[in-house]
């Protein structure tokens, strides 16, 4: 009932900004113009970017799956994560991509909690390149960053998460290094989680080099993403130099992936708007379209894992390999 009611709150949000977001008349007549004027070609670079980023995260995923020993092939570690990419993309609110990876990881007959494990792993080091890289790119440009009050006031909101997630990952290491998660009693709360991140921990510091390879891979899907959405700018001709417009997208990326609304849209128009209005003096319909344009461009390759779908669907039904 809860997840019901969160999910119809999302829902709500998505739709009201959107509405209220293409409500002028005005917009949508401008609209129309730049889609008209639009340039496939550097679409078609920002769709090509997109798939790179999803194959390189499915690749991360597997960097994972080998190092807990998981008895799964390169081609499964494919076939799965496009079908996680499905269920991220178009079911949202349902069964997420992580735990469609878990269910199948289990049919197969592996362990739940190695599992669960790959998944977690894969998520941490996808955080750890979110601090990096928004903390390069925000810091770089911040006095430019901060000649808008609105975008001012988003900035130390952004900067007080990552310090926030940084403390947190150091602590969380930390405790784990000395053993204390082992010392929680059973009926301890959070037990189990500190024991998961123990474990984690653990294993990014066995397989070292691996751990750095993902690592690296994680900072190369987070610049893909972003230069997705570059390209989709370039696409509806506007020209922001390239350290600016990534300076930009942390704030974009953190605040819309939020969960207050689907997939972050509406939020994510919003953002677009307000940042690339007062910082580079955008047009609200070059913006929105933007937004738009790299988010759908990033969905669209979601759809390759409904054609791998009926085979997770044998696999987690029958507890066989298709």
């Amino acid at each position: 009932m809860r997840k019901k009611f969160i999910f119809g709150f999302q829902i709500l949000v998505s739709l009201g900004l959107l509405i209220w977001i293409f409500s002028r008349a005005d917009l949508r007549a401008h609209l129309g113009r730049v889609l008209e004027e639009a340039e496939p070609g550097w679409l078609l670079a920002g769709g090509l970017v997109a798939g790179l980023g999803i194959f390189i995260g499915i690749f991360r995923w597997g960097i994972f799956v080998r190092m807990l020993g998981l008895p799964v092939t390169p081609r499964e570690v494919f076939r799965i994560g496009m079908v996680g990419a499905f269920f991220n993309s178009f079911l949202i609110g349902a069964v997420g991509g992580d735990a469609v990876k878990v269910i199948w990881l289990a049919a197969r007959g592996c362990r739940k909690p190695a599992a669960l494990m790959s998944v977690a792993m894969d998520r941490m080091s996808g955080v750890g390149a979110l601090v990096f890289c928004s903390l390069l790119f925000m810091t770089d440009r911040l006095d430019w960053l901060r000649r808008s009050v609105a975008v001012a006031g988003l900035i130390r909101f952004i900067y007080l998460y990552l310090i926030v997630i940084g403390a947190l990952f150091a602590l969380s290491l930390l405790l784990s290094l000395r053993g204390v998660a082992e010392r929680i009693p059973q009926w301890g709360p959070g037990r189990k989680k500190a024991l998961e991140f123990a474990t984690a921990y653990r294993q990014f510091l066995v397989h070292w080099r691996e751990a750095l390879v993902a690592a690296g891979l994680s900072v190369f899907i987070f610049l893909s993403y972003f230069m997705t959405f570059y390209c989709a700018a370039r696409a509806f001709r506007v020209q922001i130099p390239l350290l600016d417009f990534f300076a930009i997208m942390p704030t974009v990326d953190i605040v819309s992936a939020m969960p207050v609304s689907v997939a972050g849209f509406g939020v994510r128009e919003h953002l677009f708007t307000v940042l690339l209005g007062d910082l580079c003096h955008v047009p609200e319909a070059q913006a929105v379209l933007i937004s738009l344009g790299g988010a759908l461009l990033t969905t669209a390759w979601g759809l390759g894992g409904l054609i791998l779908l009926p085979s997770y669907r044998a696999v987690t039904r029958d507890g066989t390999a298709g």
